[in-house]
């Protein structure tokens, strides 16, 4: 068993986890659920050793640990597969697998492969492969570890039966999802977070949509809607080849995070990345205007790493629609965005629309 006890994780700017304690069993999958910057990815993080908690404790089968670096964490049997994993794109599939092994089995790994990725081999340039592609060779990388728990965040659409499969043989499995539906038909436990606490953590065959929605983003469940904007079919890679850069086209591409900005970006570098012909002060102070346009609240020395995935997507649009595009194109926009982000989007691209801006949803992914 997994335990979080009065965990708490303080910055220079906000509380990001108040006193979360939480209870994880074998063999059971749990959806850890929450508006963007609740906290979802902060748990994640603690749990896989990638930050450790200003205070509170950590418990794995009744004893205290903490986890100095996340190879601590996979030697205690946990690991995590990020949204946007660290593949390496000049090597090859089988070599990315081998990477962080200290005994590596080929047969394991072609049996895994052709579970979770059929059709590609490991021979597979990984540049080739689409960013879902990228998340299930980094899924082979961690069932290899022979977890007794696995964080899947915002994962693709997995089969429920897969998953069950794998909780079957006594494995914990957290789901950090905004899928109302995945959570429910997915776990056997919801856990609801907002503004870093646990609301409730429920069986999942005792709440509905509809509940989640209203407790944790205050809106209907079926308010989103894609039906008032023009999807057209290009290929994202033909559509940043061919019109990226062009002042009067916007661009929101599917991987926000790498293509559209960088973690190590300073929140004045990402939204000024179009006028660094300016002094500082004006800088600052276009920059301060996007911030307060976009209701995000983050200093300008901050960095991009620092921001959840709405966060940054609210940041985006508002550095791309401060150049008046005629046109706007968005690429899978609603990836990682709870239903409040999602229906806030809609809503901002609805007013667009009605003002005269053309705005585009395009399909596929990059190949990178």
């Amino acid at each position: 068993m997994l335990e979080l006890s009065d965990v708490h994780v303080r910055y220079s700017y906000k509380t990001v986890l108040n006193g979360i304690r939480l209870r994880f069993h074998s063999g059971r999958i749990y959806s850890l659920m929450g508006e963007n910057g609740a906290g979802k990815t902060t748990v994640s993080k603690i749990i896989a050793g990638c930050i450790a908690p200003t205070s509170g404790k950590i418990f794995l089968d009744g004893k205290a640990v903490a986890f100095a670096n996340p190879r601590d964490a996979i030697n205690h049997g946990i690991c995590c597969v990020n949204q946007r994993p660290a593949v390496a794109s000049e090597i090859t599939v089988r070599e990315n697998l081998r990477l962080g092994q200290s005994h590596f089995d080929d047969d394991l790994a072609a049996l895994l492969l052709g579970e979770w990725l059929p059709g590609r081999g490991a021979s597979a340039l990984a540049g080739t492969l689409s960013l879902e592609e990228r998340f299930f060779v980094s899924l082979v990388n961690a069932l290899l570890k022979n977890p007794r728990i696995l964080v899947l965040d915002e994962p693709p659409d997995i089969p429920a039966e897969k998953l069950r499969a794998l909780a079957k043989n006594g494995m914990t499995i957290i789901l950090i999802t905004h899928n109302l539906r995945e959570s429910l038909q997915k776990s056997d436990e919801v856990i609801l977070l907002r503004d870093g606490v646990v609301l409730e953590q429920r069986n999942a065959n005792e709440i509905s949509e509809d509940y989640i929605a209203q407790r944790l983003y205050d809106v209907d469940s079926s308010a989103v809607a894609e039906s008032d904007f023009t999807a057209v079919d290009i290929r994202e890679d033909d559509f940043f080849a061919g019109f990226a850069g062009n002042q009067k086209i916007g661009y929101i591409p599917s991987d926000i995070a790498m293509r559209a900005s960088n973690p190590n970006l300073t929140i004045l570098q990402l939204l000024t990345s179009r006028h660094c012909g300016l002094r500082q002060r004006p800088l600052e102070n276009y920059a301060s205007n996007l911030l307060s346009r976009a209701d995000v609240r983050i200093k300008l020395n901050e960095k991009a790493s620092c921001l959840s995935g709405g966060m940054l997507q609210r940041l985006v649009l508002e550095r791309e629609l401060a150049e008046n595009p005629k046109e706007i194109y968005l690429f899978n926009p609603t990836h990682g965005l709870d239903v409040q982000a999602t229906v806030r989007l809609f809503s901002r691209l609805k007013k667009l629309a009605d003002s005269g801006t053309k705005v585009f949803f395009g399909k596929g992914e990059p190949q990178q």
